[in-house]
């Protein structure tokens, strides 16, 4: 079964993560890029994850929580903002209020658990590595600022689908990502000042083909 493609808005929207371990550090990252409000419960936090939120000399509070500690960590202000990781055995009214969960354990039963739990209360979920728990998956994707390109086998062959990201990371590259916030900036500016659809078509095509051909980023 091909999988809708849908690219949804998750600024500060919240998202559980089930589990401590390097997998689950991955898709923190990966939410966090993408503007997400990020809830980590697991008993066990790896080090990389710890250190989204507090620096190596800090230790966690008296309830178990590690919160942000924006001088010392190693993401960017917003971003740590926006985790908040609990050190403790999940419980099913973590995903109360929660938009999208993902469980990445290694206890697949509990896996499976969450995710039917999170199906019965219309709650998007993932459960990493077991497709028939998921109501969506992670697509492989490549992301410059604003331009995001992504590519999904169905839970086939992420093989294949890094395959694809590789070939497009030839095309995709950051240039095209400030010159997409370039195309961004003027937009309003183009529509006001010609009236018909074709008009605009053009001259939107004409200054993307100027900058690609001129490798550099028009001014303003």
């Amino acid at each position: 079964m091909a999988y809708f493609p849908m690219f949804v808005d998750m600024t500060e929207r919240e998202c559980l993560i089930v589990g401590g371990g390097n997998v689950a550090y991955r898709k923190v990252i990966v939410m966090l890029d993408f503007g997400a409000k990020v809830t980590v419960v697991a008993e066990n936090i790896c080090d990389e994850l710890r250190k989204l939120t507090i620096d190596d000399i800090a230790s966690e509070d008296k309830t178990g929580s590690y919160t942000a500690n924006i001088e010392n960590n190693k993401t960017d202000s917003d971003a740590a903002d926006r985790i908040t990781i609990i050190k403790r055995k999940f419980n099913q009214k973590d995903c109360n209020g929660m938009e999208m969960v993902i469980v990445a354990t290694d206890d697949n039963a509990l896996n499976h658990e969450i995710a039917e739990y999170c199906k019965a209360n219309g709650i998007m979920v993932n459960a990493v590595d077991q497709k028939a728990d998921c109501s969506f998956i992670f697509p492989s994707y490549i992301k410059e600022k604003n331009l995001v390109a992504a590519f999904s086998s169905g839970g086939n062959s992420p093989v294949l689908t890094q395959y694809l990201k590789d070939k497009e990371q030839e095309i995709l590259t950051p240039f095209l990502g400030e010159l997409n916030e370039y195309m961004g900036q003027i937009r309003e500016r183009v529509i006001a000042q010609y009236d018909t659809q074709a008009e605009r078509k053009r001259v939107f095509k004409e200054i993307l083909c100027a900058a690609i051909d001129n490798g550099r980023i028009p001014e303003i």
